[in-house]
């Protein structure tokens, strides 16, 4: 049976790609600043340590 695939417009692709970006830089600017006080808690927190699969 053929089936129809739809490819998402340009538009809805890069807006995907930045907001996956964004979360990515502000979870690295986190990490890196729980990094330099040294914190501990750092590693017990999922949005840090894995930000695109977390809620939120």
């Amino acid at each position: 049976m053929i089936a129809a695939r739809l490819i998402p417009a340009p538009e809805r692709l890069t807006g995907a790609l930045a907001r996956k970006a964004a979360r990515l830089a502000a979870a690295h600017a986190a990490q890196a600043l729980a990094q330099a006080r040294d914190d501990p808690a750092r590693w017990r927190q999922a949005d840090l340590l894995w930000p695109l699969f977390t809620k939120g």
